[in-house]
């Protein structure tokens, strides 16, 4: 289902910031908005035919946030009718996304619309088909990070954003094969404290005969793809070079 833009952790330039996204009729779901990611969706013209876009903020690292006021005031100005507000931005209030969206210029009902939500309590309905919520992730101390769990079509996503653990309710439901497809934070790099999940600490964690619904992202520049296939994961691709 999901399609991504960029898979790269914040410093992999190649790979570009981690977002994904689905599209649905006229309308697009974009999960992150990191600070190169912007140039990626109008390099290649993936708002083409969409009216309105609704974007999940996971947390406010600028490889998640860093050009979302740019796609507002793009679409307000430049895509589709004139001076007419096309983003609304999801979150979990404590993120800080509105208040970082204002020091930006986009002013909230006028710019773009904003649906803050009290984190895993509360369900999202984007359409008669998808639903999304939000439920906080273990990342930085500083931020507040959420993974986003998606239901479409019946169908139920898991995607991690950024994070260091999976909770044991979540790894339950994964281990046994409860979500079609899983996406989740992986990196080569593997040492105490680190604030991202490392391959060798996934493969610890996930069941061999489930492995084939997860798929890796936000990879670093060490990431080995063949490796992580051979565990038997799946790597996720950017759809563009």
């Amino acid at each position: 289902m999901l399609k991504f833009i960029g898979s790269g952790s914040a410093f992999n330039t190649k790979l570009g910031n981690n977002s994904a996204y689905y599209k649905s009729g006229n309308q697009m779901l974009l999960i992150d908005c990191g600070s190169n990611v912007f140039q990626r969706i109008k390099e290649n013209n993936l708002l083409e035919g969409i009216e309105h876009i609704h974007v999940l903020i996971t947390h406010t690292h600028a490889d998640h946030i860093g050009s979302l006021a740019d796609l507002i005031l793009y679409t307000y100005y430049s895509h589709g009718e004139f001076a007419k507000s096309k983003v609304t931005v999801h979150s979990p209030f404590d993120t800080g996304v509105s208040e970082i969206l204002k020091l930006n210029g986009c002013i909230k009902g006028y710019h773009h619309d904003e649906n803050l939500v009290g984190g895993s309590s509360d369900i999202i309905i984007i359409n008669e088909s998808l639903t999304i919520s939000f439920d906080r992730n273990s990342h930085v101390e500083e931020l507040n990070t959420y993974n986003v769990f998606i239901l479409s079509n019946k169908n139920p996503i898991w995607y991690s954003s950024d994070c260091n653990k999976i909770s044991n309710n979540v790894l339950r439901v994964i281990n046994y094969g409860g979500y079609k497809q899983v996406y989740i934070d992986t990196c080569k790099a593997d040492y105490e404290g680190n604030v991202h999940l490392s391959l060798r600490k996934l493969s610890e964690l996930i069941k061999p005969e489930f492995r084939d619904k997860v798929w890796c992202m936000h990879l670093d520049e060490g990431f080995n793809r063949e490796e992580a296939e051979e565990l038997g994961f799946n790597v996720v691709i950017n759809e563009f070079n």
